[in-house]
């Protein structure tokens, strides 16, 4: 739509046409078919705020309007004005209770980091519709990122138990479970191929793929994730973009992002073919993926959120890898391959996984720092006088198991403190929340400081602020890992048996620091204690740490590229000699034959 269009629309909104209503129409019609089309900022412009006073001014409160007013809401989130999208579902909730409209406001508070406020809005959502497992599973979401792991799980699967065949709520409660404080692996591996065996049964796969038989010609890999967008896993798949041999491979990017954004435009820029399936059905996007003669798929995404995961259950591509963004197997037939690390996955860890584990040399990470990263601050404890610890990992990783091991630290470090950098960590209720809980694991309130929400740029700042990172455990912390060593912070990670509580040893050790990495509680906490009480010692690890990575190869995307692409040649080479990984309806039983 062109400039002097845009300019029509609010005209006609502003002084033209016969009622609220119509204008609305129109606007919403024009800014759908912008964000449809990927002109994200051309739909917020033709939503600007006068525009949009219009509207919300002359519209009355009329049950009529509801389906409108839900519609705007939608397009301003999408287009970044989360404020004026929340008076929308305000004004839709003054006229009376409404399940739909508290959902949205909560997921909206959510995203937000508003969590105390998006809790209030779902606990709203179910009083108004009891009987919806859908709104269960909403507010079981809720309470989890607010620290009450168990009880979230435990509604989550009452919501299972009333809608089976939904396989994103299931994939939330895989996802989830590995945050528990006590895993079981076994019991793990069976959750996921139970899903598989409901979600993903392998009569759904295509039984043959047409694809030209050459082993030594240019592979076309499509990667398709929800999180092409500013998210942890970007910061690491960026790198591998950046660092592909072009020669060797074709790229594809199936993006299916609900809420793009700046890093969205800049990935779409780095694949050879860009493919926006956000509202396409997993029936339309495998056709597409096999008109494209993919020849290897690779899901970064695993069972986390929105995932794509039932386009992979087709089998769209002969050869189908999981990567990236979820710390474990799928659990499905028509996936073949996960890549990993001999540190992040023992080979022993082969039985519990159905896709055959392929261990990339030199770690399965490459970070991309930020670009916008400021200089590593000098040592907090110099001017403070005494140990801050931190953590900002997410709420739902912060157990007690974890949380007291912490508190045994600052017990054994005079004068220390910790900050906690949470997700609705600005909230009075959320804040006393977490400091009664290291109260009663013997911390004084006093020395345990919380804060919220951060932009980017003053999330990394922050890191200025602490001396010494504490990871978590069972679910280690990686984004965070690696920006805290980035800015010049040493982390002290727990060593479990999962790959979730692995990947802390793996990082350490790409940069020559896994002194770091503990293999009991009793070693986590008197290696902390050692580092507080070796100021001079962290001071030079501090200012040494960037040089550190730089030669670690941790941030080097050419090298990391060239052993993933080997992998890729290998599985392409297997494939064409018929030589598919075994599949008996579990486990292949083998390592690698990479």
């Amino acid at each position: 739509m062109s400039e002097s269009r845009n300019l029509e629309v609010r005209e006609a909104v502003s002084v033209g046409l016969s009622s609220a209503k119509d204008r609305l129409c129109q606007v919403l019609s024009a800014a759908r078919v912008a964000l449809q089309s990927g002109r994200l900022q051309q739909a917020a412009d033709l939503l600007d705020d006068r525009t949009v006073a219009i509207i919300s001014d002359t519209l009355p409160p009329d049950p009529a309007q509801k389906s409108l007013l839900f519609e705007l809401a939608e397009i301003l989130w999408k287009t970044g004005k989360e404020a004026q999208a929340e008076k929308c579902y305000e004004k839709i909730l003054a006229l009376g209770p409404d399940a739909a409209a508290y959902n949205k406001l909560g997921s909206l508070y959510q995203y937000m980091g508003r969590i105390h406020e998006a809790l209030q809005c779902q606990r709203q959502a179910v009083e108004a519709e009891p009987d919806r497992p859908e709104l269960w599973a909403n507010l079981a979401r809720v309470l989890m990122e607010t620290g009450d792991l168990q009880e979230g799980i435990d509604l989550l699967r009452k919501a299972l138990k009333a809608m089976p065949g939904n396989a994103q709520a299931h994939s939330n409660l895989l996802f989830r479970l590995h945050q528990l404080q006590n895993l079981d692996p076994q019991k793990l591996f069976a959750e996921h191929r139970q899903w598989g065996r409901i979600h993903a049964p392998p009569a759904m796969a295509a039984p043959s793929h047409d694809n030209v038989y050459d082993v030594d010609r240019k592979l076309r890999v499509g990667y398709i994730s929800p999180d092409f967008r500013r998210h942890s896993v970007a910061y690491f798949f960026e790198s591998l973009l950046d660092g592909h041999n072009r020669r060797a491979v074709e790229l594809y990017g199936y993006g299916s992002v609900e809420f793009p954004d700046q890093v969205t435009e800049r990935l779409k820029e780095k694949f050879d073919f860009y493919r926006d399936i956000r509202n396409v059905d997993d029936d339309a996007a495998a056709a597409l993926i096999r008109q494209d003669s993919i020849d290897i798929l690779v899901d970064l995404s695993g069972h986390v959120g929105d995932n794509r995961l039932l386009v992979l259950a087709r089998k769209p591509a002969p050869i189908q890898v999981t990567y990236l963004g979820y710390p474990d197997t799928t659990g499905m037939q028509a996936i073949d391959y996960r890549l990993t690390d001999m540190l992040a996955d023992r080979p022993e860890a082969q039985k519990l996984h159905t896709e055959e584990l392929v261990f990339l040399p030199e770690g399965f990470l490459c970070y991309r720092p930020p670009d916008f990263a400021p200089p590593v601050a000098p040592l907090p404890a110099g001017e403070k006088g005494y140990i801050t610890f931190g953590t900002f990992n997410n709420n739902c990783k912060i157990n007690p198991v974890i949380g007291k091991i912490w508190a045994e630290v600052l017990g054994s470090v005079p004068g220390s403190r910790l900050l906690l950098k949470l997700k609705g960590g600005d909230a009075l209720q959320l804040r006393d929340r977490y400091i009664r809980r290291f109260e009663r694991w013997g911390v004084d309130p006093a020395r345990v400081g919380l804060c919220g929400w951060k932009s980017p740029d003053q999330h990394l700042q922050l890191y200025g602020q602490i001396d010494i990172a504490l990871d978590t455990y069972p679910y280690n912390g990686t984004t965070t890992t690696c920006e805290a060593l980035w800015m010049g912070v040493p982390v002290i990670t727990l060593i479990g048996q999962c790959h979730a509580s692995r990947v802390g040893l793996s990082i350490l050790n790409r940069v020559g620091l896994e002194f770091f990495a503990a293999s009991t509680p009793g070693e986590y906490v008197a290696k902390a204690v050692s580092l507080a009480t070796s100021r001079a010692a962290l001071g030079r690890i501090r200012d040494s740490m960037r040089a550190r990575i730089a030669a670690s190869g941790l941030c080097y995307a050419k090298g990391f590229a060239r052993h993933v692409e080997a992998a890729y040649r290998q599985m392409w080479r297997r494939w064409c000699r018929g030589r598919r990984p075994p599949r008996t309806g579990g486990p292949c039983g083998k390592e690698s034959g990479l």
